[in-house]
């Protein structure tokens, strides 16, 4: 039996270093590959789905600068890593990140397509929402008023 996949959003390889933070645990690690959805990070990690975390993307390089700040949620967990769902950020940090994966991928048109065709995004004010299955509203609007109190 095939098995579905069910992505929303292509992955495209970006070399990013990321920093997770779960409030008590900081790891700090490289993306394996970024989609408009969320990350998928190598590595051995003492979390469990659900864990809600911070999501701070940086650029490698000399000069490192911070490119993504966002919320996150763990959403699987294997022996060789773990994938972070985007729950929110800020909308300079959607913008940069939707404008990098186009300029990295392999095929922007397929991307362009899946993120007109998806209606998983929500805007409030500067904040862009994710509308993800596993997580309740009261979680979103906490994961808000989080982002909110980072400016």
């Amino acid at each position: 039996m095939e098995k579905k996949d069910r992505r929303r959003f292509s992955r495209v390889n970006i070399q990013w270093a990321v920093q997770l933070d779960f409030g008590t645990v900081l790891y700090k690690r490289f993306v394996d590959n970024v989609s408009l959805g969320g990350v998928y990070i190598k590595g051995d990690f003492q979390q469990v789905i659900g864990d809600v975390c911070t999501i701070t993307l940086k650029q490698s390089g000399v000069f490192v600068k911070e490119v993504v700040r966002a919320v996150g949620s763990i959403t699987r967990i294997s022996e060789q890593g773990m994938a972070v769902e985007f729950l929110s950020m800020k909308l300079d940090s959607f913008f940069f990140l939707q404008t990098s994966l186009f300029y990295k991928s392999s095929d922007p048109v397929l991307l362009g397509k899946e993120f007109i065709k998806s209606n998983i995004f929500e805007i409030e004010g500067d904040l862009v929402f994710f509308q993800v299955d596993n997580v309740n509203v009261h979680t979103i609007k906490q994961v808000r008023n989080y982002l909110l109190k980072q400016e």
